[in-house]
């Protein structure tokens, strides 16, 4: 089953979270005026979030700090109430926690465990089971295959305190997906890993989705989480969406952008006068060189234009693909 074929799993209506907090005041006095007088303040941590998100996706939830990503998670989790605006998650409403729900769906949290750090992590696991009611046959099968994926099959008996932070998280990672969940929500989970740790991390999530259909959110700063595992992005500013596509549009649209620097050895006047002849925009100037940011249908044009200006002392024209951290940047530009 194809994912644009597949069920509609997510389904969001105009959501939005509003936090109330008041200022505080400094001083002994303003802490003893804050006792009777508090001077409330509301900001929108995700606003006007409406998305349909199919069975079998992968989905990047990307932005900068305070945009809306953890906030999303936890309300389409059921941590978080809404303010306003409707939530339908596998024909459930999050906030309510019912039974049905919470078994269909699992979340991650880089910074936070539910491990026992004194016990090892087979303890846990056999308590998840009987929490969620799996077969025992059932759980030793889903176990031993996702121990094997991972390749942690001894480290499962090990006390959790005793264990890398790389292998903690695969624990947690485990231990969340035990009784199969049909929606996975991942907050940051390569957060603090070394480059081998996210690497198995990254490759254990995509067997997953692939074996078992699951839908995957995830929310991470590091772009090789985003570029290796999502089909589909989202990219949130101040709780609003600005992009919702493909990884693979996102990619065709913004691969033709490249960034061409020109450099002179000891010609100050040359980038002054460019700047003033050239039709094109620079992103950056100083002394020797100029940074452009342009498409590539522009790059001809611009290289012969450099031809029939008067350069001086060229020393080096550079031309760059732009990486997707940077494109990112220039969205919130």
């Amino acid at each position: 089953m194809s994912v644009r074929e597949a069920k509609t799993v997510i389904r969001t209506d105009g959501v939005c979270r509003e936090y109330k907090y008041y200022k505080k005041e400094e001083g002994l006095k303003g802490s003893f005026k804050n006792l009777f007088f508090k001077k409330y303040l509301y900001k929108k941590a995700v606003d006007g979030l409406s998305v349909n998100i199919r069975e079998g996706e992968i989905v990047g939830l990307i932005g900068l700090n305070g945009a809306g990503k953890t906030t999303t998670l936890k309300m389409l989790s059921g941590l978080l109430e809404p303010t306003s605006g409707k939530i339908d998650v596998l024909g459930y409403e999050p906030f309510r926690k019912q039974s049905g729900f919470l078994k269909q769906i699992s979340m991650v949290m880089g910074n936070k465990n539910q491990l026992w750090w004194d016990l090892p992590a087979i303890e846990t696991f056999r308590l998840n089971s009987k929490i969620y009611g799996i077969d025992p046959e059932v759980y030793k099968n889903r176990l031993d295959e996702m121990a094997e994926l991972f390749q942690v099959g001894d480290l499962i008996h090990t006390q959790v305190k005793r264990l890398s932070l790389g292998e903690r998280m695969k624990m947690e990672i485990l231990s969340s997906l035990l009784h199969s969940p049909k929606i996975v929500f991942l907050d940051e989970p390569t957060i603090g890993l070394d480059i081998v740790s996210q690497y198995n991390i990254r490759l254990f999530l995509k067997e997953y989705n692939l074996r078992h259909h699951s839908t995957i959110l995830l929310t991470s700063h590091n772009f090789n989480d985003i570029i290796s595992l999502c089909n589909r992005l989202l990219i949130l500013n101040s709780g609003k969406i600005i992009y919702d596509d493909t990884f693979e549009n996102f990619s065709k649209k913004f691969s033709k952008q490249k960034n061409i620097t020109i450099k002179v050895k000891n010609n100050s006047d040359f980038v002054r006068n460019f700047l003033d002849v050239s039709n094109y925009e620079a992103d950056s100037a100083d002394r020797n060189s100029i940074r452009f940011h342009i498409e590539d249908s522009q790059i001809t044009d611009m290289l012969s234009f450099l031809t029939k200006s008067d350069i001086g002392d060229l020393e080096d024209i550079q031309i760059e693909t732009i990486g997707m951290e940077e494109i990112i940047r220039n969205l919130y530009a």
